[in-house]
């Protein structure tokens, strides 16, 4: 194996092969590789919504205090090695092609004895591997899906946290919110403190449950404060108290009433870590002036990108669009998975723009583009086109809108990704 394209490969052909077996197999191949998180500190997050944006806060602020930092999450945008971040940076090509090389005979030992691991159990195994050698001092870890089975649930943090939880991959993790609820508090450990981010009651009832019966600390966030001071649609400035600390007129670099919350349970997140680590309250502010995090209502010029693919995350989106732009003087691009609320988004995401393009975002799961336009014209849509591919969709939306008007692109991570790559490419005249 000698290119990270061949590592990377390697990677998703275990997406045909692997076979998930609760968290066995996790475990079976981490015995195999050392147990590389054995030694690791670690923060864990789950969530439905915001938990990408909450560990990426984490880990700004953790870097800000001085801290080596590793950050895993999922999926990746443009490039596998974004998944795993070590001081703020993605993977080298060079890195990630050894540790694959390493790593791969742990793999095919496994096969043989008839253990096939999944794609991303064996992703979460390397990106714990990577943090282990480049010697990290805190790992920030997100949940790929759920929690209780999720191939991270491996692992013993130092502090884990749940952000808000919705109606998301109901055919796997139940049809009620507290039932979804129950699979993301699978994460709670016995005597791990847990930050419960501001949410449904109904959900925070069973995670306040889950924590006191693991006698674990919980601090549940839906009494503290979380305070816009003053908005514009690339930046806030805000307050927060929570318990007895507060943090006033600081900057956020994260648009977007939701970034509130996602902000508030990386923070609480990080005074626990406080028993651990000088984080002083200077990095608390660096590290939310400072924070990125690509695809999350993210302004390329005239295009906001954002990655909402559930109705919670698009109300969120609205929330934003309402309080900052013109339906006259907006073009919606907008692809979805077939596998989604494809009724729910479109509902609210109808009347937002003035245009609307449809693609399919470039995965097997991705609903065809003409039958999105359609769910679109139901739910109230004027005038919707549909194309073929992601190109066509990014040229024709962009001849739509005039000079001063907006391209707003969301409903798939998937489609984000693509779309950014190709901005990137017109950004450098590739």
């Amino acid at each position: 194996m000698k290119t990270v394209q061949e590592a990377v490969a390697y990677i998703h052909s275990l997406y045909a092969t692997g076979e998930k077996h609760g968290l066995d197999n996790m475990r079976a191949l981490l015995a195999r590789l050392g147990d590389p998180q054995a030694g690791l500190a670690m923060a864990h997050v789950a969530g439905t919504n915001g938990k990408g944006s909450t560990c990426a806060t984490l880990e700004a602020i953790l870097r800000a205090a001085g801290l080596r930092t590793g950050l895993y999450t999922s999926p990746y945008l443009q490039r596998y090695n974004e998944r795993i971040r070590i001081d703020g940076e993605p993977i080298g090509d060079e890195a990630l092609t050894a540790l694959v090389r390493d790593t791969a005979p742990a793999v095919e030992a496994l096969a043989a004895q008839n253990i096939r691991v999944t794609e991303f159990e064996y992703g979460t195994a390397l990106a714990l591997c990577a943090f282990a050698r480049a010697q990290v001092d805190v790992a920030v870890i997100e949940v790929g899906l759920g929690g209780r089975l999720d191939p991270t649930n491996v692992i013993r943090p130092l502090v884990c946290a749940v952000t808000a939880v919705g109606m998301d991959h109901m055919q796997l993790l139940g049809d009620t919110i507290e039932q979804i609820a129950a699979e993301k508090a699978g994460i709670v450990k016995p005597g791990v403190p847990v930050v419960i981010a501001r949410m449904d009651e109904r959900a925070q009832r069973v995670i306040e449950r889950a924590a006191g019966a693991a006698n674990a600390p919980a601090l549940t966030l839906n009494g503290s404060e979380a305070v816009c001071l003053s908005a514009g649609a690339r930046k806030q400035r805000v307050r927060f108290r929570i318990g007895d600390f507060l943090l006033d007129d600081a900057q956020l670099a994260l648009p977007g009433a939701h970034q509130l919350d996602n902000a508030a349970c990386a923070l609480a997140c990080a005074l626990r870590l406080r028993e651990r680590f000088d984080i002083p309250d200077g990095a608390l502010r660096e590290g939310l002036a400072c924070v990125r995090w690509p695809g999350r209502l993210e302004w390329m010029g005239n295009v906001l990108l954002d990655g909402a693919h559930n109705p919670q995350g698009v109300g969120a989106l609205c929330a934003y669009l309402q309080k900052y732009l013109d339906p006259a003087r907006t073009v919606l691009l907008t692809g979805m998975l077939a596998d989604k609320d494809v009724t729910g988004m479109c509902a609210q995401l109808a009347d937002r723009a003035r245009q609307v393009v449809t693609v399919a975002p470039p995965v097997p799961r991705a609903m065809d583009a003409q039958e999105l336009a359609e769910r679109l014209r139901q739910a109230g849509a004027a005038r919707v086109t549909p194309c073929e591919d992601v190109r066509e969709a990014l040229e024709l939306a962009r001849s739509l809108a005039a000079q001063g008007d907006a391209v707003v692109c969301a409903g798939s991570l998937y489609l984000i990704g693509a779309l950014r790559t190709l901005l990137e490419e017109r950004e450098h005249g590739i």
